[in-house]
């Protein structure tokens, strides 16, 4: 093992994941016959940090950097609600529900873990952290009509407030490509140990 694509995330339960299968099923009704590629719902998660090619001698490091973290930072919460897509309504491509922050506990722990990062040589996104669950991604060959379709669909499909996640770890996970889709493996998960919450 040369190097691993790789990223760290928040897993999901079980029961949340059934639900946004749900949303992906009305989704999917509308949306049928135009080129979009479905996340497998046991898939879904939610990217703090997309870590790309990781040499395998790195991989103890980054998950030294994650336990320091973890160590001292605890339990936080997050609302799912809400459907949008990226980058904007007129060329989606990205799919998502949204995520609400209202401690701002989960921005500043992505705070964090970018800057954790960053010394380990990761730079930083171009743009701002925006938290939320790919629920599909839309084909390059998509028309301006299918882009149109899409758009009004997310825009008449009404989806709450889903739940509340408690993220009581975080997990460094292995992206390994295939043409039926990207297959996620976790190469170790971290509970959060400490009492602190990030500002």
């Amino acid at each position: 093992m040369v190097a691993v694509r790789a990223f760290i995330a928040v897993e999901l339960p079980d029961s949340l994941q059934q639900q946004l299968a749900e949303v992906q099923r009305r989704l999917r009704q509308e949306l049928r016959d135009l080129p979009i590629r479905w996340v497998r719902p046991e898939s879904i998660h939610l990217t703090l940090k997309f870590l790309g090619m990781v040499p395998a001698p790195q991989i103890d490091e980054i998950i030294a950097a994650l336990r320091g973290l973890t160590l001292e930072r605890g339990p936080f919460m997050f609302i799912v609600e809400g459907l949008g897509c990226f980058p904007d309504p007129r060329h989606p491509r990205v799919i998502w529900v949204g995520v609400s922050d209202p401690t701002r506990a989960l921005a500043g722990f992505q705070r964090l873990v970018e800057a954790s990062m960053q010394k380990l040589g990761y730079p930083p996104e171009d743009r701002p952290y925006q938290p939320h669950l790919t629920l599909a991604r839309v084909s390059r060959d998509a028309t301006p009509v299918h882009h149109r379709q899409i758009a009004e669909v997310i825009a008449r499909t009404p989806v709450g407030q889903l739940g509340e996640v408690r993220v009581e770890e975080i997990t460094l996970m292995r992206s390994d490509l295939h043409p039926e889709g990207a297959i996620y493996t976790p190469l170790i998960r971290l509970p959060l140990r400490g009492k602190g919450n990030p500002d």
